[in-house]
């Protein structure tokens, strides 16, 4: 045991686990109301799941090599778990589909998952959203900018309606490079959804002639206005109060160009919309970075503006960041490099802005000496709960030990409605770029976070009676903690039932990275795919590390430090659950291990890289990839994704997923490891206007360039290069 470790209970765990896996196999199973359904794979899953096979069991072939681009790929779960929507630049040949990319969102029903997809009947072939769409919070409605001509760089459309069509055109002729849907209302009472959408583009004119375009054609050249579709028509976002320009520089949503960094940026009702502006602070005489609101397209307010009493000239504040909003928009946090409030001490600063209260009493200092996020549009080291009445950041404050104060650095949590601040924990670094993202519970009660990795710690240390005590279980590798603000307590849960394997590391997809666990953008913005379940009982995670008997495959240490140098998953990662102490995992049955209980609910097989896509709030559906053939009809040899449901599981699983879009024909599912080939068959569907009988076939759109993950450019070369912090700079 490692020095100033705390004693774990390790032969009493692995009493439990052994005896747990001792018992008989039917045990449980038995007691489940879908046993029946429970068959095959199915059977070893627990808390009473089943897999079901979301993406389509057959698969149609494709002329010449079919490359999944995991980088531009993205996934998101709906809430309640019961839609899954698919954006990527892989081409998928059905019937009618565009030569680009797939759009497509899956829906369960009562037979399986059927297919509607995001090119409604009589669009063309050609039709497809060049830039990943937003959906509504049910995923019901869709807003996305498409092309529609044989050319990529035709002009887009900004289109709205029910995913599948008929879709509304409210803009045309837009420019195709240099602007992208940036956020939307999530809906409120009497506000429908998507009512309000902001976009951002470099073209000024969007707008119809007078004072808006003129104001917007003041903007510097290659610096991007903000436009809000609101009453049926865009409006310039970035005017004062005096409907003048801002800043000639540009501006953005929220804290940046990610949409992930965007949580709440746009208030349910779209009455609010926070931005940033200038875009950046280069070149001179662009200032740094304040943030504004806009307030029912007639109002702006200088939110990160200094408190009365303390005077900053505008040329000399320091960058403000936008952390998160609630989802009404009457609080918004915010990181500052500027001392906006007086005796502040040292920076960085986390501030809360109350946007309904007096004027005097509205900024309010919650901490100084934050992690300063480098740079970045918005701070990493801030997380805001979905209601808004909880914030996590990592900072530096004072914790008391034998009655002495001490000075920690460490994550800390903010309670809003008590104003106090606790301690949370002081992890050890995660090396690499980009890293993994904090999650937390909508009411703030639960935190994920990561620490530990690349033989720079061993884990995390918390507040024991005598000073920080390290949580012995971690090793010197990334690991998963879940801290529950209730008791205070830090637990590993990927760490498996003891102390973590000496090989392996956890992993979770996040918001940024542009991988299959990525996030599309829903009204409202969420900041990451659900990693926790609501009430903090489940986690769910990727790991490398054999956590459970049942996973047999594993990377060698050589494979292991390839794969750590490179920041990818390896071959040998798998799909966990971990379940909290007494909660349930089926019927009659609970968790009894002190430290959690840990379960494999992919196949744990040396099949590739198993991926984690995300979960519905509740835990109830675990989205998953895997080209491990999950259920009957499965397409052996090709990744396709499946949901582990508890209760779930089909009389008897379909073959092709039905496309309730495109004439009954859906798409294969994605290339989540190994490429394959094939051939393209199918006529597709007709385009808006019917081509003579002698009018020449539409060329395939070229394929775009895959875009590099974050914190990589592409160099001259075409090849995708670590960025460094003196050369970086912001994503446009």
């Amino acid at each position: 045991m490692r020095a100033g470790a705390r004693a774990v209970p390790v032969v009493a765990v692995g009493l439990l686990a052994a005896a747990a896996l001792s018992l008989p196999a039917t045990a449980l199973a038995a007691s489940c109301p879908n046993e029946s359904l429970r068959v095959g794979r199915s059977a070893a899953l627990p808390d009473c799941r089943a897999y079901e096979l979301v993406t389509p069991g057959q698969i149609d072939s494709a002329e010449g090599d079919m490359e999944f681009k995991e980088d531009l790929a993205r996934a998101l779960a709906s809430g309640d778990g019961e839609h899954l929507a698919l954006h990527t630049l892989t081409v998928f040949f059905e019937p009618g589909a565009h030569h680009t990319g797939t759009d497509a969102v899956f829906s369960r029903t009562a037979g399986g998952w059927v297919m509607r997809s995001l090119t409604a009947p009589g669009m063309g072939a050609e039709t497809f959203p060049v830039r990943p769409p937003v959906f509504s919070p049910n995923f019901s409605q869709v807003g996305f900018l498409y092309s529609s001509g044989s050319n990529a760089r035709e002009p887009e459309t900004l289109a709205l309606g029910a995913v599948g069509g008929p879709y509304a055109p409210l803009v045309a002729g837009i420019p195709v490079e240099t602007t992208a849907i940036r956020g939307a209302n999530a809906g409120a009472s009497g506000v429908a959804p998507l009512s309000d959408v902001v976009v951002e583009s470099e073209d000024r004119e969007l707008l119809p002639a007078g004072p808006e375009r003129q104001a917007a054609e003041e903007t510097h050249l290659e610096r991007a206005d903000l436009y809000q579709w609101s009453g049926g028509r865009l409006h310039l976002v970035q005017l004062d109060n005096a409907a003048h320009l801002l800043d000639p520089c540009g501006a953005n949503v929220g804290g940046g160009p990610e949409v992930g960094d965007a949580v709440n940026a746009v208030s349910a009702d779209g009455s609010r919309v926070f931005f940033g502006s200038p875009s950046q602070p280069e070149p001179a005489p662009c200032f740094q970075p304040a943030l504004y609101m806009r307030v029912e397209g007639r109002e702006t307010v200088d939110v990160s503006a200094p408190e009365e009493g303390t005077v900053i000239p505008r040329s000399e504040r320091g960058r403000a960041r936008f952390d998160g909003a609630s989802p009404d928009g009457s609080r918004v946090f915010f990181t500052s490099d500027s001392e906006l409030t007086p005796g502040a001490g040292v920076g960085p600063y986390l501030y809360e802005y109350l946007t309904e209260a007096a004027p005097e009493h509205r900024l309010k200092l919650i901490a100084g000496r934050v992690e300063p996020p480098e740079g970045q549009f918005s701070n990493p080291s801030v997380v805001v709960s979905g209601d808004g009445s909880v914030v996590y950041y990592k900072g530096t404050g004072t914790v008391q030990v034998a009655g002495q104060a001490v000075s920690v650095f460490g994550v800390w949590r903010y309670d809003t409605s008590a104003a106090s601040t606790s301690f949370v924990a002081k992890p050890d670094p995660v090396a690499g770029e980009p890293q993994p993202e904090w999650y937390t519970t909508s009411d703030g009660r639960f935190l994920l976070f990561p620490a530990g990795h690349g033989g720079q710690g061993t884990g995390v240390r918390v507040l024991g009676p005598h000073g920080l005590e390290e949580e012995a279980r971690g090793f010197a590798h990334q690991e998963f903690y879940r801290y529950d603000a209730n008791d205070g307590s830090v637990t590993c849960v990927s760490c498996g039932e003891g102390v973590a394997p000496p090989t392996g590391f956890a992993e979770i997809p996040t918001a940024g990275l542009g991988g299959v666990g990525a996030i599309l953008p829903t009204a409202g913005g969420p900041g990451a795919p659900v990693e926790m379940s609501r009430d903090g009982g489940h986690v769910f995670f990727e790991s490398s590390a054999r956590l459970v008997a049942q996973d047999t495959n594993q990377d060698t240490a050589e494979e292991e430090e390839l794969e750590d140098r490179a920041e990818g998953r390896g071959r040998a990662a798998d799909v966990y659950e971990w379940v909290a102490p007494g909660i349930e995992d089926g019927p009659g049955t609970f968790c009894h291990a002190v430290n959690g209980c840990t379960f494999l609910l992919s196949a744990g097989e040396s099949v590739g890289p198993e991926q984690f896509l995300g979960a519905s709030e509740d835990g109830r559906d675990v989205f998953l990839s895997s080209a491990a053939s999950l259920v009957p009809g499965a397409p052996a040899g090709f990744t396709s994704i499946y949901d582990a449901r508890i209760g779930g599981g089909f009389p008897q699983q379909a073959g092709p997923v039905e496309c309730t879009s495109c004439q009954g024909v859906g798409n294969p599912p994605p290339l989540f490891g190994t490429p394959s080939s094939a051939t393209f068959s199918g006529a597709g569907n007709p385009s808006l206007a019917a081509p003579s009988a002698g009018a020449p076939k539409s060329k395939p759109k070229p394929k775009p360039k895959p875009r590099c993950r974050r914190g990589y450019r592409r160099n001259r070369h075409g090849r995708c290069v670590r960025v460094t912090h003196s050369a970086a700079r912001p994503r446009q």
